[in-house]
C-alpha cells in the first residue's frame, strides 16, 4: 500500500464516509471510467444501477481495497486500476 501524507488520507477517510452510506451488504464495488461502466451494465440482466464517486486515481485502488478486506465487499468483476470514479452496484 502506499504512503499517503496526512491531506491525503484526510481525503481518503472521506470518501469512504460518502460511499459507506451508500453501502449493504451484497454491494459490489469497483473503480471504473463512468461512461464505459454504464455501458457494460446496460447489457445486465437483471438491470442494476451503479453510484458513483468522483476520487483521485491513486486513491480508487486503496478505497477498494480497504472495502474488499475490512467491509467484505465483493469487488466487482468491472474493477480497473486507476480510475477516477469509484463505484457501488
Amino acid at each position: 500500500m502506499p504512503a499517503f501524507n496526512a491531506h491525503q488520507i484526510e481525503e481518503i477517510n472521506e470518501l469512504i464516509a460518502q460511499i459507506e452510506k451508500v453501502v449493504k451488504p451484497k454491494s459490489e464495488i469497483g473503480a471504473h471510467d463512468k461512461a464505459l461502466l454504464k455501458a457494460l451494465l446496460k447489457g445486465q440482466t437483471p438491470k442494476k444501477e451503479a453510484t458513483f464517486f468522483k476520487c483521485k486515481c491513486e486513491f480508487s485502488e486503496t478505497i477498494v481495497t480497504h472495502f474488499v478486506k475490512e467491509k467484505d465487499l465483493t469487488k466487482s468483476r468491472y474493477h480497473k486500476n486507476s480510475q477516477a470514479y469509484i463505484f457501488v452496484v
